[in-house]
């Protein structure tokens, strides 16, 4: 499933639907779709997203494997990597003063 994020002020973002539910929570939404941000909402959505990220970049860091564990496991994306788009967009959207939507 893919999940698509839109609004006025930028290109469209789409994640895999498991990354986009994840990034929903830490914006302090229901992990759902179809939702939506008010313009006026966007500021605090994006802010409790950047601070969940740190949480969650803290926390992999404090379970770090030893060097020779790396070497049998693949990499993983971190998640603030994968937040990366959807940051741009919410941070065009309050310069515009713009809604987001996401389905």
């Amino acid at each position: 499933m893919l999940i698509t994020f839109k609004s006025i002020a930028a290109a469209p973002v789409q994640m895999f639907g498991n990354v986009a539910l994840q990034l929903l929570e830490l914006m302090g939404r229901l992990p759902k779709a179809p939702g939506a941000l008010f313009a006026e909402d966007v500021a605090e959505a994006l802010a409790l997203l950047q601070q969940g990220l740190s949480e969650l970049e803290a926390q992999e860091q404090a379970e770090l494997p030893e060097e020779s564990d790396i070497k049998e496991k693949p990499a993983v994306i971190p998640l603030k990597h994968r937040a990366v788009p959807l940051i741009a967009l919410l941070q065009a959207a309050i310069r515009e003063k713009k809604g987001v939507s996401w389905e």
